[in-house]
Parts: C-alpha cells; structure tokens; sequence
C-alpha cells in the first residue's frame, strides 16, 4: 500500500494545474459495493507497471482479455476501435487507454489516459543535447527522425537548446514504416548526428536500432513518460471501487508523469543525472538546466 501511495501523492503533484486536469475534468462511478481484497487487473502491451500491494496483473491480449474489474491498456499495441470493442463486450469492465486519447469516444466504462509527449519530446531533447556536448567536435549535431510532427519536434529542438545552444538540430523525415525511420536514421548519422531521438512504436524502434548500429544514442518519447503515475492512480482508485470513463485524463510533467522511465547506456553518468534534475526542473514549471 506503500508504493500505491507514494504514486498516489506523484500523481496529483502539481493538482489544479490548468495544463493537467487529471483531477478536475474526471467522471467517477462507484459501484454499491467496494472491490474484494485482492483486486485483478488486466495489462495489455508494453506496459511496465509497478507491483501494487492487494493487485493480481494478468497480461494478456486485448481479444482473450476475461472480464475483470480494470483493463490498463497501450496505445502502442491496441487500436481504440478495438478496445471499444472489448468495452462493450464487457459492459461491466472498465478500462484505460494509455498514452491515447478517446478522440470524441465517450464510452462509459473507458478512460483515455494521454501523457503530454511534448514534454516528454523536451526531456529527451536535453538528453541528446548532453550526449552532443559530451562527444564535442566542431559541429555537434542530433536528430529527430520520422514522420513530420511539428509540435514534438519543435519541443526536441528546445530541449537540446535548454541543455547546449550550440548543437545543430536535423530533421530525418520519413514515412512512418520501420524501413524508412531506419533509413533515415542512418541518413541522419551520416550528416554527423551522434543522438537520435522519434516518437514511438516500429518507428522509434527502429531509429534507436539504426543509431545502436553505428554506436549512436536512441531515444524515444516513451522514454520519458512515467506510466505508472496514471496507472498507479487509476489502481488505487479501483481498489476503492471507483472507476473512471466517458473522458480523458492529461497527464504531464507537473503530475509526476514525466521522467527518465529509461535512459540509453551509451548516456554518461553524469548526463543521466543532469536529464533526471532536468525532469524534477519540468514539474516545478521550471525551464529545463539540469
């Protein structure tokens, strides 16, 4: 019960924030009677949530997935048509769709949880900034590479300005097929990138294989989302016997969800401690220095 609080309180850091809404935008329902003792909940994808005391995890897929009180699922894996599937299959089972959002779905017994990749996309810029400043040379450079999203690469550039003004930031663009992302990875590195960083899924995938390939620093957005902040959340509520849905929960720096959940080896220790004094600067709504 320890750990679930200690998400609890990381969670609502920062509550009444007009960026993250979490606590004041949510529609609760509460059955007549609270959840048994030792509470079972789904996880579908790559979701590395944390131990929970009195939780039973159950991974599975989101179509073999029994009737449980929660199904916590990713966006990265599951499509929402399906998952609104499954919710309706299973009326009585609520679930969250993590890192998506509901996209007008109002669906009573589905949550989306959406985490501000934006931020996570400025945290993984000052990392790659670092590792630049660290290799040094005449013209360090880094990259986002894949399809063209203008609000996260922007937020990149700015992170690797917070952490070395002088480093060149490329831009890779591809189509979003692991082919292309690595290709263009590769492109990247040969301009003189030594870090790259994409969104998520096959994409990020496979930039961060392309730079790995050619001794270079991968990074994704889902590096810096610290999952179990929502999840954590949402478990406590059911152990409860309050459940969420018919909306989206924004999750972001301010509420703790933000973060080093990983962080590329070829990342010096000291970097690594300046991107995680970085992320706790982000969620005091401090401008990023380490």
């Amino acid at each position: 019960m320890r750990a679930a609080l200690i998400v609890l309180a990381l969670a609502c850091a920062g509550c009444g924030s007009a960026r993250d809404t979490a606590t004041v935008t949510t529609t609760a329902n509460k059955p007549a009677t609270a959840p048994s003792l030792g509470l079972r909940v789904g996880v579908v994808g790559p979701l590395d949530v944390a131990p929970v005391h009195g939780v039973r995890f159950v991974r599975g897929r989101i179509a073999t997935m029994p009737a449980l009180p929660l199904v916590v699922v990713s966006a990265e894996s599951t499509k929402l048509r399906d998952l609104l599937a499954a919710a309706r299959r299973y009326p009585t089972s609520h679930y969250a769709y993590v890192g998506g959002s509901l996209a007008g779905s109002r669906q009573p017994n589905v949550v989306g949880v959406v985490i501000h990749d934006d931020e996570a996309a400025r945290l993984g810029g000052f990392a790659a900034g670092l590792a630049a400043d660290e290799e040094g040379g005449v013209s360090p450079r880094v990259a986002w590479v894949g399809p063209e999203e203008r609000k996260l690469t922007a937020a990149f550039a700015d992170g690797v300005h917070d952490a070395a003004p002088d480093v060149t930031v490329l831009r890779a663009l591809s189509a979003d097929a692991p082919a292309a992302c690595k290709e263009a990875a590769l492109a990247a590195i040969g301009r003189g990138a030594v870090a790259l960083m994409a969104d998520r899924g096959l994409c990020a995938e496979a930039t961060v294989e392309g730079a790995h390939q050619q001794n270079g620093v991968g990074l994704r957005t889902s590096d810096f989302e610290l999952v179990n902040v929502p999840v954590g959340m949402l478990v406590h509520d059911a152990q409860t016997g309050v459940y969420r849905g018919g909306e989206d929960l924004l999750f972001g720096a301010s509420t703790g969800a933000i973060g080093v959940a990983h962080l590329d080896r070829r990342i010096s220790g000291a970097a690594g401690v300046r991107v995680r004094t970085a992320a706790q600067q982000m969620a005091n709504g401090l401008r990023p220095s380490g």
